[in-house]
């Protein structure tokens, strides 16, 4: 668009497939906004454009494919903040404000929070019986979860016996096929998956492997 158009309007007003709204100006440009961009900008059928009224609608042009993206991906599943921001910097760089912008916005609009994604995010760790609370604690900080939030939701679906019970599937499976281990080997490796040292030698000596 060139800078120096002073008469451009808004001619005509669509939907567009998104749900937002298309707007077909007198240069024949197009673009696409959300409604609180339409709001946000006080823009009305037949108004004129200066230079500066253009920039800011083209900004917010890009909000909305960049908000549609985030939207995209969150209907795939639930993301972490980070996760979310992380993918939309990848695709949308050197629009960190937008970004902020978008994630507030998704945030207060409830389409994106922590809380259920840690929740889901757990219950899906815990069908895999081989990991164990830390790994599945560490898995969270790594998606910018902080370590408080995500522990209660642990402590909450999971108590002790349930880790226990984990842990003898786990030693079952270690020895399948009549496997020998020394108890110092199997320790570490069912710490390596993120169970308790306590718990593991709980469940050692109910299975009599010896100290030494």
């Amino acid at each position: 668009m060139q800078s120096d158009q002073t008469e451009i309007k808004i001619e005509r007003v669509g939907k567009a497939s998104n749900g937002g709204m298309r707007l077909f100006l007198s240069d024949g440009n197009v673009m696409v906004l959300g409604a609180k961009s339409w709001n946000r900008l006080d823009l009305s059928l037949g108004k004129k454009l200066g230079n500066h009224e253009i920039r800011a609608l083209e900004k917010e042009s890009n909000y909305n494919l960049l908000r549609n993206k985030a939207l995209e991906l969150l209907a795939l599943r639930e993301h972490s903040r980070q996760e979310l921001k992380r993918k939309l910097n990848a695709r949308f760089q050197s629009h960190e404000s937008e970004i902020e912008r978008c994630l507030e916005e998704l945030q207060s609009e409830d389409y994106l929070s922590e809380q259920r994604f840690t929740r889901l995010f757990i219950e899906s760790k815990l069908n895999n019986k081989r990991m164990g609370p830390f790994r599945i604690m560490s898995d969270l900080q790594q998606r910018g979860i902080n370590r408080e939030a995500g522990q209660s939701i642990i402590d909450e679906m999971a108590d002790e016996e349930f880790w226990l019970n984990r842990i003898r599937v786990n030693i079952e499976d270690f020895c399948k096929g009549n496997k020998k281990f020394k108890r110092q080997a199997l320790g570490q490796k069912l710490f390596q998956r993120g169970f308790a040292f306590e718990l593991i030698e709980k469940v050692l000596d109910e299975f009599n492997f010896p100290r030494f």
